[in-house]
């Protein structure tokens, strides 16, 4: 039977998923992720909504002449560019976050191998420990009979 030693130095270690994916992100990542984690709010939402609707509020009754009047097709015009820009973006920010989870997936893959390893070593040991024992009781009984 190996010491527990042995299985301590071949044990895997855990490492922190958060940390290994930060190392691996790039100035482009990182710009993409803010730019996801920003416009993935219901601040973005607000913002947005805000936005339009105060668009739409100053062009019918605060402009005598507006320059967008109703159908508004200045103000889809940026909405669009707005969606253009933004759509590949957080794809690409979509694309950094499930790397995430997939470094994530198998560093938990690789600590639950590890925890079974360890598991299967020590019934192995608790195994070995009751042969021991039902050994060292039957010759305490042989020992006790002779008696």
């Amino acid at each position: 039977m190996d010491t527990v030693k042995e299985p301590l130095q071949e044990r895997y270690m855990p490492q922190n998923a958060n940390r290994k994916h930060k190392e691996k992100l790039r100035t482009q990542d990182r710009i993409a992720l803010g730019i996801t984690t920003g416009i993935g709010t219901m601040y973005a939402v607000y913002f947005f909504a805000i936005f339009m609707a105060g668009w739409m509020i100053w062009q019918t009754y605060f402009v005598h002449k507006p320059f967008d009047p109703f159908p508004f097709a200045f103000l889809l015009f940026l909405g669009n560019i707005v969606q253009l820009l933004l759509m590949p973006l957080i794809m690409v920010g979509q694309n950094i976050q499930g790397k995430h989870s997939e470094i994530r997936a198998e560093e938990e893959y690789n600590t639950t191998v590890s925890s079974y390893k360890d598991l299967e070593r020590i019934l192995k040991h608790l195994d070995a420990q009751d042969k021991e024992i039902l050994r060292q009781t039957k010759l305490i009984e042989q020992l006790y009979e002779k008696k």
